[in-house]
């Protein structure tokens, strides 16, 4: 029989389209062996009653379900654990919640209505346990903490003030004995992710070396997670804060060009940081939308968002009608950039003047609180 080359290569290309169909086989079988599951068994809540799972890191609701006889279930498959996730609902016009932080893995999730959102059982994730041991050392102040809130938000408005303030004291005394035992628990527990994470949130409260050296002692594991990305930029960056310059970054708009910030920016510019499922950002766009018609002279906006999704982060500027520079980079809160502007809830706006430097910093939102913040910069231009 006489050899043909060419098919030779046809056996070849035919062998490589078999392997390669059986590598993504493999990893499908791989991924649907590895989802989680959340079983539930709970009392107290009306059959009926839907549950949902919310993302913390992207503040996005991905599933819901149904409670059925005391019972319910989740099943689904998450890419890059393990995550933060509530658990929660509404009954009779209350939130009732719990935290979860899981992975791939078979979940419990046993107690009353009364048990949320701090006496709930929930087992069968090593990193479950993990957040449940940190969040036994704080239960009782937690509980208390909760209980103070519901009094000074059942009081009259003109009590709020003379009474509020002896309330607020003592939460802030819970908050100080709260914060020495979460700082406890980070120092000895540096093969947990449940100690990363509170270090991510406690890091503008540590100095820097200890921060430094509590790092130092993570295992390579937990080093290399998302979460300890928070720590080490921050360690490694000069974190902006009002008078410094702006640190520069890069990601594509929403016409889908690289666009690098100091290129776009503005004689002023207010630099938004949002994302799409946040509630006080979408109030905000209103507000945005006249800023950005009003100050446009001598003002631009520059919108970037915490979304990883780009189709959620796209479609969210249709909603809120955004025709300004959105910025994304598809790295949701443990983005660089994020982390090196310090942001720790959203919105944040910076503000940004004509030589480069930070002159104002705030986050959240109220109706006009955005314009009121603006008038004392740029009244006289």
């Amino acid at each position: 029989m006489e050899y043909k080359p060419e098919q030779n290569k046809m056996r070849i290309s035919i062998k490589l389209i078999l392997f390669a169909s059986f590598i993504v086989f493999i990893n499908a079988c791989n991924e649907k062996e590895n989802k989680f599951t959340i079983l539930g068994q709970v009392s107290g809540f009306p059959d009926g009653t839907k549950f949902y799972l919310r993302n913390l890191a992207t503040d996005a609701v991905f599933d819901s379900t149904i409670v059925e006889n005391g019972s319910f279930k989740f099943e689904g498959y998450l890419s890059s654990p393990p995550e933060q996730i509530w658990l929660n609902t509404t009954v009779d016009k209350k939130f009732v919640y719990t935290n979860l932080l899981i992975g791939n893995d078979n979940i419990t999730v046993k107690g009353d209505i009364s048990d949320f959102p701090w006496n709930v059982k929930i087992k069968g994730s090593k990193t479950q346990e993990d957040f449940n041991y940190s969040q036994s050392l704080t239960k009782e102040n937690n509980i208390k903490r909760d209980s103070l809130v519901k009094s000074f938000m059942k009081l009259p408005q003109d009590k709020q003030q003379e009474i509020g303030a002896e309330i607020w004291r003592e939460i802030g005394k819970i908050d100080s004995i709260t914060q020495v035992s979460r700082i406890n628990y980070i120092k000895s527990h540096p093969d947990t992710y449940t100690s990363v994470i509170e270090l991510g949130y406690l890091k503008n409260q540590l100095p820097k070396d200890t921060i430094r050296k509590i790092f130092e002692n993570y295992t390579t594991q937990i080093k290399e997670s998302k979460y300890a990305k928070v720590v080490e930029v921050f360690l490694r960056e000069n974190i902006a804060k009002i008078g410094d310059k702006f640190h520069d970054f890069e990601g594509i708009n929403q016409k889908g060009e690289q666009v690098k910030f100091s290129n776009i920016r503005g004689e002023y510019t207010l630099l938004d940081f949002t994302a799409a499922y946040c509630g006080p950002c979408i109030q905000a766009a209103d507000e945005l939308i006249e800023i950005n018609s009003k100050y446009s002279d001598f003002l631009k906006i520059v919108s970037f968002t915490q979304d990883p999704k780009k189709d959620v982060w796209l479609k969210s500027l249709e909603r809120d009608k955004v025709t300004w520079n959105s910025i994304w980079d598809g790295k949701g809160r443990y983005s660089e950039t994020s982390i090196k502007y310090g942001i720790q809830g959203i919105p944040t706006f910076v503000l940004i003047n004509p030589e480069g430097i930070i002159i104002d910093k705030w986050s959240g939102y109220g109706k006009g609180s955005i314009i009121g913040r603006l008038e004392k910069y740029l009244s006289k231009k």
